[in-house]
């Protein structure tokens, strides 16, 4: 069914004591009126539910001057143990700054001796309502409102709280001015706290620690050693009710009821034409008789419903909150939700028994994480050897380019002008000039060509041999002569 928006509702409280028909106590004998001042700092404005043992009202801060919303006991039911309650509630809560955790700001006792406790007050109304209203929600809607709650729950549990109470009617749909939805769980009025010795049974004779319908086995059985796992269990009953519009197991009897939560196999999802296989086996899992063979933690749950999401291109829940940040951790590769399923049993087996080696989708991300580990470290080293190769490189061009300004800084030899080449004019110059020879005097024709050999190399003799004339050859200009 496609997604319904949620429409805009007037302010709600449905207190959660209520009985388990529905239906609430007559609040005639509240003790209190509008305008009445609660222990001298809380003005009551007006009333916005009741329920079997108490009234929450809207009350004006004269300390702070801000609207809270005030629980006060009823006064047929104002005992000792019911102030221990709502003291517990105080003391689970005040710690826990989780925006899906509605905040406690005090509690007390009136001088009339009735206890009090003051919450924030936010307007909206409560998961039950938008169920009455709507009866069923679609898969994808459904899974992205619980997984704030998850989240608010998971945060309690690491601080040893156990809610025990969890059913539409503690999950409060608030709004704000701009219209944006902030799930927020309720009343830790029997929430128990692992530290504490003694658990105790802070409710009315007769009355079961939690609502019937979403109780886990452990509390049917009466266990008071009841742990996270509870929750884990009533957590995936009402994600059953929002898929389905009823809840897995139900009879008008409360002592058949029990022994349905006990041994009974629920309905599958799917029968009802509600989301698919995989968020059924999820859900299953979490409604497993064995608390052992149940999801071991609230992160364990939320993991797997934030993958579903994710697998079919939800990246946000209900708020905005982004689920690979809050629920994967990044780790995504190689994870399928319908690894879950590797076998059709004829009878209805646990998850763990379906799941082949590694048994349960825990095990597939712890081993998809430690391989992104081992893939980061990987590329952690190749990234470092990519900075050095490209440190050495720079460093060795680094090196050419010193080298090569070191050669540029060098002072450049001074030019001089290199010496003319000798000029033809002056070789000839330089060069004596022979004596002129005296004319000859005539000798007879037949006088022997031998008897001037000794005066001409007598005339030789006083005189150079002339240079052999030849082109000078012009002297190569450098660069820096200048043209001389």
């Amino acid at each position: 069914m496609p997604d319904a928006p949620l429409t805009q509702a007037p302010t709600e409280y449905r207190d959660p004591e209520e009985t388990l028909d529905g239906g609430a106590s007559n609040g005639g004998d509240a003790p209190f009126m509008a305008g009445e001042l609660v222990a001298e700092r809380y003005r009551l404005i007006r009333m916005l539910g009741q329920g079997g043992m108490g009234v929450v009202w809207v009350a004006h801060s004269l300390v702070l001057g801000v609207d809270v919303a005030i629980k006060l006991m009823r006064s047929g039911v104002a005992k000792p143990e019911i102030a221990a309650r709502m003291a517990r509630e105080a003391q689970a809560t005040a710690t826990l700054g989780h925006p899906a955790l509605v905040r406690v700001f005090d509690f007390g006792v009136t001088p009339k001796g009735t206890p009090y406790l003051v919450m924030e007050l936010a307007h909206g109304e409560t998961l039950g309502a938008l169920l009455r209203r709507e009866h069923r929600l679609s898969a994808v809607q459904a899974v992205q409102m619980l997984l704030p709650v998850a989240d608010g729950l998971r945060c309690a549990h690491e601080r040893g709280i156990v809610h025990r109470d969890i059913k539409p009617e503690n999950v409060f749909l608030a709004r704000d001015a701009l219209g944006r939805i902030q799930p927020k769980l309720l009343d830790f009025g029997i929430a128990k706290l692992e530290h504490q010795t003694g658990d105790g049974r802070l409710t009315q004779m007769g009355v079961v620690l939690g609502s019937p319908e979403f109780m886990s086995p452990e509390q049917a059985r009466g266990d008071q050693d009841t742990d996270a796992r509870s929750d884990v269990w009533s957590l995936c009953v009402v994600l059953y009710e929002m898929l389905t519009g009823t809840v897995p197991f139900k009879d008008e009897n409360y002592n058949a009821l029990m022994q349905s939560i006990l041994h009974d196999a629920p309905v599958p999802t799917t029968e009802y034409a509600a989301g698919d296989r995989d968020l059924w086996l999820v859900i299953e899992r979490g409604l497993e008789k064995s608390r052992n063979t149940r999801w071991r933690s609230m992160t364990d749950l939320g993991e797997a419903l934030a993958l579903w999401l994710y697998e079919r291109g939800v990246k946000e829940d209900l708020v905005g909150n982004s689920l690979k940040a809050l629920w994967l951790g990044g780790s995504l590769s190689g994870i399928s939700s319908s690894a879950l399923d590797h076998s059709d049993p004829p009878r209805m087996p646990t998850l763990a028994e379906r799941v082949r080696a590694p048994a349960g989708l825990k095990f597939r991300l712890l081993r998809a994480r430690r391989a992104l580990k081992t893939g980061a470290r990987v590329a952690a080293a190749l990234a470092v050897l990519i900075v050095l190769a490209t440190l050495f490189s720079n460093r060795a061009s680094t090196a050419e380019q010193d080298r090569a300004l070191a050669a540029a800084a060098e002072p450049a030899p001074t030019p001089t002008a290199a010496p003319p080449p000798p000029q033809p004019s002056a070789v000839l110059q330089a060069a004596p000039e022979p004596e002129p020879e005296p004319a000859p005097e005539p000798e007879p024709a037949a006088s022997p060509p031998a008897s001037a050999t000794p005066r001409t190399q007598k005339a030789s003799s006083h005189a150079p041999p002339a240079p052999a004339r030849r082109t000078p050859q012009r002297s190569k200009k450098s660069i820096r002569d200048f043209g001389f």
